[in-house]
């Protein structure tokens, strides 16, 4: 594989980690849950969801009056072969939760947490897949004492 298809891969595969979250906080779940194999992992909140039904069922469980906006930085790839990748990346998460839904911007109280999420990849008919995404926190917001 030379120079070029490795900045290809890299590229189609940062792709999808952004595509991922930016569906993600667009509540936009149908699309989501194809950034995935059909059998496709994600551990989630201390919780496994194995395949699209178990993702789309979690993200149908999110609330409406919820404001979340995921920041991603410092995507990695590694490129195992052809047909397989893993990748790396920090994700801030700035929230609200609010009792209703909000007309305008939400309140900005800085991020809350930073995630360190490491993806496996899989190239099908359809691109780039997930085949299984984890994450675990890094920085966490002090408590206010």
């Amino acid at each position: 594989m030379d120079r070029d298809q490795e900045r290809a891969i890299e590229w189609d595969c940062a792709q999808v980690v952004n595509k991922f979250y930016c569906l993600l906080d667009a509540r936009n779940y149908d699309d989501l849950v194809n950034c995935f194999v059909a059998d496709g992992v994600w551990k989630r909140q201390g919780n496994e969801l194995e395949g699209r039904d178990a993702i789309m069922a979690a993200m149908q469980e999110r609330g409406d009056t919820l404001v979340i906006r995921h920041i991603v930085t410092n995507i990695q790839v590694t490129i195992h072969d052809e047909n397989t990748v893993s990748t790396s990346e920090y994700v801030t998460i700035y929230r609200y939760d609010s009792d209703e839904k909000l007309e305008g911007p939400a309140p900005l109280d800085g991020p809350g947490v930073i995630f360190l999420y490491q993806d496996k990849m899989t190239k099908t008919d359809s691109g780039w897949q997930m085949t299984d995404k984890r994450g675990r926190p890094i920085m966490l917001k002090k408590k206010a004492k």
